[in-house]
């Protein structure tokens, strides 16, 4: 009798064991990038979500321009052109901004439309207005020395990665690996409160930054944080909250170098009873980069002033 009950201790003991070793060997290998947010090429999301938030360089200025010389709000402006011309920008400017189409489109979209496409017309409108209510400053500043090189970047959101899985890149890379790591100051895009901070496997050192509006701001990859920056401060945009690096891949804190020096930039929307969702940022870092640049001046370490260009 007694060794039934230990056979039977034993082999649930076994049983619990390989339970944990699973879960820890999925975690490890399966471990989602900061925060946990749905693709929005898979799931409940249609497609045309995808595309919505896929702004178009060009069509994104012409239409903030036209908004402003309307005196509409760039929000509304927005949300209309967008869900009239099928949640392509790049259309407004062979159409044409005419305002009397504008008019056509806004009055159907809040009249006429079905009940789906003037739902998603509200929430596009409160998207836009709250994006360009938050972001105020590109996350790297210019130097003000025109021998050092600004950051370069590209339109690299949804490429495949593969370390800890495959997935797909769930934001924009701001590169600086003309200069070594913690070259870079980084400042907030945006006013908000600092939810995260600290280490991620994938993301490395990182910060996410809630803004009022409820939209997620991640920087990841940074090689120090600002003296004294804790979770659940108050930030403001522009305000230096750490410095460019080349951290993560390692489940090892202060791992580095296993690739290039850059800033990973994330934007997630909260819809859906709370859940984020990541939007390409790369449209809206080519707005900030050209119109709201903060031109500050920080030092260079004496060895890199003769390094660089623009």
């Amino acid at each position: 009798m007694k060794r039934k009950r230990r056979t039977l201790w034993l082999t649930v003991s076994l049983i619990v064991v390989l339970g944990l070793m699973i879960l820890s060997f999925h975690q490890y290998f399966y471990e989602e990038e900061e925060p946990p947010a749905r693709n929005l090429q898979v799931g409940d999301m249609k497609e045309d979500t995808f595309r919505a938030m896929d702004f178009g360089e060009n069509g994104l200025r012409e239409v903030l321009a036209w908004a402003v010389e309307q005196n509409e709000e760039p929000g509304e402006a927005l949300a209309v052109w967008m869900t009239a011309l099928g949640y392509d920008l790049g259309g407004v400017a062979r159409q044409g901004l005419s305002r009397q189409r504008y008019e056509e489109w806004k009055q159907l979209l809040s009249e006429e439309a079905d009940e789906e496409v003037r739902s998603w017309y509200e929430l596009q409108k409160e998207i836009y207005t709250s994006l360009l209510l938050d972001l105020q400053v590109f996350p790297v500043p210019r130097n003000t020395d025109p021998a050092c090189a600004f950051p370069s970047f590209q339109d690299d959101w949804g490429n495949l990665r593969t370390f800890g899985g495959d997935r797909h890149h769930e934001g924009c890379d701001i590169m600086g690996d003309l200069y070594p790591d913690g070259t870079y100051p980084i400042v907030s895009m945006t006013g908000g409160v600092v939810e995260k901070l600290g280490w991620l496997k994938l993301g490395g050192w990182r910060i996410g930054i809630r803004s009022d509006s409820g939209i997620y701001y991640y920087y990841a990859h940074l090689a120090s944080y600002a003296a004294g920056l804790a979770e659940g401060d108050r930030v403001q945009p522009g305000q230096v909250i750490g410095r460019m690096g080349s951290t993560g891949y390692s489940t090892v804190e202060g791992t580095s170098g296993k690739f290039a020096v850059h800033l990973h930039v994330g934007i997630y929307i909260p819809v859906d009873g709370g859940e984020d969702i990541s939007v390409n940022p790369y449209y809206l870092m080519r707005y900030l980069e050209k119109e709201a640049v903060r031109t500050a001046f920080y030092p260079w370490p004496s060895s890199q002033n003769e390094s660089g260009g623009d």
